[in-house]
């Protein structure tokens, strides 16, 4: 009894030590089950690389959370990198006050588990405690290649791997962003005109405001500067209202100028890895959901550079040197040139089902092994009916991509539907083709679903154990067959013609998937496609590692 008593004790004394840490935060905090080191463990184990980073540790009273149970990411400065920085300060890790301290502890701990896989040109999938997100790159010297974060510190050890985490050895203190992404801008006298555009349109204030909700937080900015605004035209902000503002009131959202700053701001915080990863962006226009899109061409990234009707309308170039400037509350990327609002064509959709943060999240299993998601899991753009039957990613050679995903559909039982979110849409009128990876297990598993855009169903039911007719690729067409895959051979990977739909807004809509009758069958979407129905809808196909083909 009294070993019980000690025990429960040692239990309750190690939540109150966390009570308290983050503010208001949804900290779970439980007793360390596990016999390797946690975190600040691991710190004190190797004074001789890290015993000042633990001084700071302790000093902000974190100690106790990073010692216990959990799954976290710290980018643990060397002490080398510690004296280096308090001497840049003037001050010694005891000196530091208890706010100064957890300010840097929260900048170098994620609250996930994040191995080197997620460290590519970009940021990192999560924010930091700290409320902003480490950019990750790679830099090359003589001695070889190296990670980078916040273009501020090489990371020196990597995937250590520890109770309640992964620790990551950096060779400098990193320091957070100051500056709002209108005080960028602002700062920068070479972006005077347009800073003046962002105070007339009322959008400098909006950018200048630190949001205590994180998925409001963050927007992206992508600036003019004077030389690339006087190459076009315009010389000061006279001659670019004179241009733009056709009602004399920039603040208005109807007004051009205001519309024409709107599509320079994105949704989220999206830096050049996240703008390459789209074809298209929101925008802050508000009179009508309007996008810009991306692409990358060899190293270049390139905004609005699309082909409509076979002819190129070339776009901008993001300068890479100027670009990926973290702020308190985005990102902020430099334009090569001048770029206005255009309208959207409607333009050929391939939506890759599997392509969700959560699913990219899990590093260990996205592109390289299956997962089921276990039952009570949420994501964000996907809901289903039944909360015990969630969907299962699959890995399979010859999908799309080489992944599709598997969701159990039944009536009544298991989902009776599923919606999703779908990628931007433009505006205009589309056929709808659902691809599937088709797989027949016993001949009483069989369910016929239909499709629905915001609501509007689709005129064609479709079973997902049907396998592809032995025709042409004009015939298949007219029944409302094909096959989207390349080579053309497999009858298994089916697209069946769901029906043609009017995108009335340029913006991301809501597909469901709706069983009307049967028992259940493996239905495994590999793409859903929107077609412009003036486009080809045939080709061109897929290969297996995402590539398109012609023929």
């Amino acid at each position: 009894m009294k070993n019980i008593i000690q025990s429960i004790s040692a239990f309750i004394l190690t939540i109150m030590l966390g009570i308290g840490l983050w503010g208001c935060a949804d900290i779970t905090i439980v007793e360390t089950t596990t016999g390797d080191a946690n975190l600040y463990s691991y710190l004190l184990k190797y004074p001789d690389k890290y015993g000042d980073f633990a001084k700071i540790v302790e000093k902000a009273g974190y100690d106790s959370f990073l010692d216990a149970y959990g799954a976290y990411t710290m980018f643990a400065p060397n002490n080398q990198a510690v004296q280096k920085y308090l001497t840049s300060v003037g001050k010694q890790a005891t000196s530091l006050t208890k706010e100064e301290a957890q300010g840097i502890v929260k900048l170098h701990v994620i609250r996930d588990t994040l191995t080197t896989s997620s460290f590519k040109d970009g940021k990192l999938p999560l924010v930091t405690m700290y409320g902003q997100y480490l950019l990750s790159g790679v830099s090359n010297s003589t001695a070889g290649s190296s990670y980078t974060l916040n273009r501020q510190a090489n990371v020196i050890e990597t995937n250590v791997k520890t109770g309640n985490g992964m620790l990551h050895a950096v060779d400098a203190v990193l320091t957070p962003a100051t500056k709002s992404i209108a005080e960028l801008v602002a700062a920068n006298s070479n972006y005077s005109i347009f800073a003046q555009a962002l105070r007339e349109t009322g959008y400098y204030d909006s950018l200048n405001v630190l949001n205590d909700n994180l998925d409001k937080r963050f927007t992206t900015l992508i600036a003019e500067s004077n030389t690339i605004l006087s190459k076009a035209g315009y010389t000061d902000f006279a001659k670019l209202k004179a241009r733009f503002s056709q009602t004399g009131n920039p603040k208005l959202k109807s007004d051009s100028l205001n519309i024409y700053v709107a599509y320079h701001i994105l949704v989220g915080a999206k830096y050049l890895g996240d703008i390459i990863t789209a074809s298209s962006h929101l925008t802050k226009v508000s009179t009508e959901p309007t996008v810009v899109s991306s692409k990358l061409d060899g190293q270049t990234i390139l905004l609005n550079d699309d082909v409509f009707n076979g002819v190129r309308e070339p776009g901008i170039e993001l300068v890479r040197t100027e670009s990926d400037n973290t702020a308190t509350n985005g990102v902020l990327h430099a334009a090569s040139g001048h770029y206005n609002i255009k309208l959207r064509l409607p333009t050929r959709i391939d939506w890759d089902v599997c392509d969700f943060p959560e699913l990219k999240k899990l590093s260990a299993y996205y592109g390289k092994k299956s997962y089921s998601f276990p039952v009570g899991t949420v994501i964000q753009d996907i809901q289903w009916a039944n909360a015990s039957f969630p969907p299962t990613y699959v890995i399979d050679a010859v999908a799309a991509k080489k992944d599709y995903l598997q969701v159990p559909m039944g009536v009544p039982s298991r989902n009776l539907w599923l919606d999703m979110k779908t990628p931007i849409i433009p505006k205009g009128r589309y056929k709808v083709w659902m691809c599937y990876r088709r797989q027949r297990t016993s001949n009483s598993f069989t369910i016929t679903c239909t499709g629905a855009i915001d609501g509007e169903v689709l005129t064609r039911p479709f079973l997902f154990i049907d396998q592809v007719p032995t025709l042409g690729a004009g015939e298949l067409e007219s029944l409302g067959w094909k096959i989207y895959m390349s080579p053309g051979t497999d009858i298994n990977m089916a697209g069946r013609l769901l029906g043609t739909v009017d995108i009335k807004t340029t913006d991301r809509h809501t597909f469901r998937l709706q069983a009307i009758n049967g028992t259940h069958s493996p239905n495994n979407i590999d793409m859903i496609q929107f077609i412009p129905v003036t486009q080809n809808q045939i080709s061109p196909r897929h290969l297996p590692d995402g590539s398109l083909i012609n023929e």
